[in-house]
């Protein structure tokens, strides 16, 4: 198991610096990653941060969430939203567009 802080998962959904760093470091089939309840705490913090400055949308924030939350239950994520499904597809999240 390995353990995943804010700044992975942010630059894992969002773009950002290190980016390519993050997208190196998730997918590890049968290895999963853990992460803390404060996480989710800093992770919609930084969300929120990211929206004020105008680094991201309000839509691509809602979306990052989603799939953060997500992947941090190792679960498939089902929607109707082409957007998210697209996002979730390039990051090689399971999306499955209903």
């Amino acid at each position: 198991m390995r353990y995943a802080d804010t700044s992975v998962l942010l630059a894992y959904l969002t773009p950002e610096v290190h980016s390519r760093a993050a997208e190196a470091f998730m997918p590890h089939a049968g290895d999963p990653i853990a992460i803390s309840g404060w996480t989710e705490v800093e992770l919609l913090s930084g969300l929120g941060l990211k929206l004020r400055t105008a680094q991201l949308n309000e839509a691509e924030a809602l979306d990052a969430l989603h799939l953060a939350i997500a992947a941090a239950h190792n679960a498939s994520v089902y929607t109707l939203d082409r957007g998210m499904a697209t996002a979730g597809s390039i990051l090689g999240f399971p999306v499955i567009l209903l």
